[in-house]
């Protein structure tokens, strides 16, 4: 049984230092590799499962995939409580050190507070449904 990829080791062993020394492309390196850790980083279609999507970069420099079995179009957070939002995958990753290093859990509005983020911006449709 595969486990959330916010259970990972990787995410487990993530630190808010680490991420703060990150630059922007390392930090998308990171989140693939949590994200999609079965396959060391490499891009799953989040809508059919296919293996084999190609990547390209809007103008605004977003990376987003293409999946050749299904044609959809994805990206690095399509499928988790991080789509459709617009905040940097630094901020994602930070949220993820937080809560999986926090003891006893970290409440949206305590998270959202230590990162300077809005609770909605950062866990967006998990905060929707609760």
């Amino acid at each position: 049984m595969t486990i959330h990829f916010l259970q990972s080791k990787a995410a487990k062993t993530l630190s808010l230092a680490q991420v703060f020394r990150m630059t922007e492309s390392e930090a998308e390196t990171a989140f693939r590799k949590i994200r999609w850790q079965d396959t060391d980083g490499a891009a799953v279609c989040s809508d059919c499962g296919g293996l084999d999507p190609y990547e390209y970069r809007r103008p605004t420099g977003l990376l987003r995939f293409r999946c050749k079995a299904c044609g959809k179009n994805f990206s690095i957070t399509s499928g988790t409580l991080f789509a459709s939002h617009k905040a940097p995958l630094r901020g994602y990753l930070a949220a993820i050190a937080v809560f999986m290093n926090e003891v006893k859990g970290k409440n949206a509005l305590a998270l959202s507070r230590d990162l300077g983020m809005s609770a909605q911006g950062l866990l967006g449709h998990a905060s929707q449904a609760a």
